[in-house]
């Protein structure tokens, strides 16, 4: 995206200055200090931080040969919490330590320790291992609580892990997570969308499996429609999208009711992070989340239809002429264009044109929301039936383009201040 405009040099240094309370921040946001602290090398992929509370960063290193991924915390109090997990983590075999990176400074502790120290996954890793793996019809292995032969394809710390085993010569792609499976990963919930024609992939495992945070299914296709440029395939998952959308089902009367209570708190939380990270930007952002909420909760919106909740190109598996799609563990009653403008505005972030620009122009009132993959999504979509109006689409691009704004930091984007600009100018570009 755009290069760091003034007053955006060397943010990670400043958000450190700026939060006394956890002066190991320089630390951990730094993939050289965080390497010269663990005594190899390092990068951070992931990141999730509470001001003035703690920091919680993934990082990725090679050993033997292959990725692996580990995780460190530090925390402003009590300290005493890191040292009992340590205390924990050793009776059990594990590997977590705790470091003092400032000797002058004995009460800065920095936890560290490998996917398998994970406190909030172990309890589910191990089940996978133990029990998981046989309903999986995978292998595992005496000790530790990774399965034999996996590998990590994605890990957020204390949130979930996703790896890739095989069944035979069949790759499985399985997700742990720390909590048990949502509505929208249940049986009966997918079969249902299989009924009424949502194409997706079959799952395995059981109840028992979800009731432990376990999910998982064969790998199929060439990719997401994140990495491919396939226009048959965008028409196709708009077409698909539009019969998830008919599928009448009793997610959406237990959520009615509240639907949609949840933005305000979205956007009060994105609000005041972006004010955390970039104080310059907390005036924009505190009138984004104004103009939003007013225009998301007064707008008189359609009523409530089944939606994704979390839609976006990589939501959308693509093989041959056909699609699946993925993820349903964030569906809930909503609007149809919140699905659209999600995908939208996921579109955008990735498009090569200059700081993301909207490939799209649909109307005389300028650039709408998305790219040539939306262009392609919003035919399938209506092709199959379904109707939206541009407006709805651009307000909820604008409402996952402002959400999203904390995103480049969390992901340790290089230019992430430059990026979180970005992603709330053009938020506001798509405010009517």
């Amino acid at each position: 995206m755009n290069a760091s405009p003034s007053g955006f040099s060397n943010p990670d240094q400043s958000l450190a200055r700026r939060d006394a309370a956890l002066p190991a921040l320089s630390w951990l946001l730094d993939n050289t200090r965080l390497s010269e602290l663990l005594g190899e090398t390092v990068r951070v992929t992931r990141c999730r931080y509470k001001p003035g509370t703690s920091l919680l960063v993934a990082f990725r290193r090679i050993r033997n040969g292959s990725f692996d991924y580990g995780w460190a915390y530090t925390l402003a109090a009590p300290v005493a919490k890191l040292l009992r997990r340590e205390s924990t983590s050793r009776s059990r075999g594990g590997n977590m330590r705790v470091l003092r990176p400032d000797p002058g400074q004995q009460d800065t502790l920095v936890a560290v320790g490998g996917v398998e120290d994970d406190w909030a996954l172990y309890k589910n890793l191990l089940w996978l291992r133990e029990h998981g793996a046989e309903r999986l019809g995978i292998s595992s292995r005496p000790g530790g609580t990774l399965l034999a032969g996996s590998s990590v394809l994605r890990y957020k710390p204390e949130r979930r892990l996703v790896l890739s085993a095989h069944q035979a010569s069949t790759a499985v792609v399985i997700k742990a997570a720390a909590k048990p499976a949502t509505a929208g990963q249940q049986t009966h919930f997918l079969d249902r969308l299989r009924l009424h024609g949502v194409p997706l992939l079959p799952q395995l495992g059981d109840a028992e499996c979800l009731d432990h945070g376990i999910s998982a299914c064969v790998a199929w296709g060439g990719g997401d429609l994140a990495g491919l440029d396939d226009e048959p395939g965008a028409i196709a998952a708009g077409e698909a999208l539009a019969r998830l959308h008919g599928v009448a089902d009793p997610v959406i009367q237990d959520s009615a009711g509240s639907w949609p209570a949840g933005i305000t708190t979205q956007l009060q939380a994105t609000s005041n992070m972006v004010s955390s990270l970039l104080p310059s930007l907390e005036e924009t952002a505190r009138r984004i989340e104004a103009e939003l909420s007013a225009l998301l909760l007064n707008g008189g919106q359609p009523g409530p239809v089944l939606v994704h909740g979390d839609f976006s190109p990589d939501q959308v598996l693509v093989g041959g002429s056909e699609v699946r799609l993925i993820d349903f563990d964030r569906a809930h009653a909503g609007t149809a264009e919140a699905d659209l403008g999600s995908f939208a505005a996921a579109e955008e972030t990735v498009l090569p044109a200059s700081g993301g620009a909207p490939a799209r122009d649909v109307s005389a009132g300028g650039a709408s929301a998305g790219g040539p993959k939306t262009a392609g999504l919003m035919d399938g979509y209506l092709q199959a039936g379904g109707r939206f109006t541009q407006s709805g689409v651009d307000a909820w691009a604008a409402f996952r383009l402002f959400n999203s704004s904390i995103d480049p930091f969390r992901d340790r984007s290089p230019e992430w201040a430059a990026d979180m600009s970005w992603h709330l100018s053009r938020a506001k570009e798509l405010i009517p």
